[in-house]
């Protein structure tokens, strides 16, 4: 609920905005888990845990998953957010849309060549950095 104390500008602004998106989230398969939080003005999201698969997954790439920021410059667009998401496993980076689906599942969309290609997640709200086991 937006104080009415507030100037009606500041609860225009607010009302605008999407729900929060930040938190941790696991991906589909469960082999990492995302930290979402504000980097500034905008959003970014690190690795803050990865399975053994998913440090297997990325070793071509990178030798330490856990700590690479792979979402980037995410800001409030419409009912959800854009930004730039990198992948690991290509070490490529790719326009992403993300989307709150409900309070637990958040639809990131990364699209590459100007939108021709593009591959769509369920990331599951966590309330933990990390599973209870590896």
């Amino acid at each position: 609920m937006i104080p009415a104390a507030l100037p009606p500008t500041m609860i225009a602004l607010a009302a605008a905005q999407p729900a929060p998106v930040d938190g941790y989230w696991k991906n589909p398969i469960g082999s990492a888990i995302i930290a979402v939080a504000p980097c500034g003005n905008v959003l970014c999201g690190k690795v803050v845990w990865a399975s053994a698969r998913g440090r297997r997954e990325v070793a071509r790439t990178t030798s330490h998953v856990v700590g690479t920021v792979v979402l980037t410059d995410v800001r409030p667009k419409g009912s959800g957010w854009t930004g730039k998401l990198f992948i690991p496993d290509d070490n490529i980076y790719v326009s992403a849309k993300l989307r709150l689906l409900d309070s637990s599942r958040l639809k990131l969309t990364g699209c590459a060549v100007a939108g021709l290609f593009c591959r769509s997640q369920i990331w599951t709200r966590t309330d933990k950095p990390q599973p209870a086991s590896d």
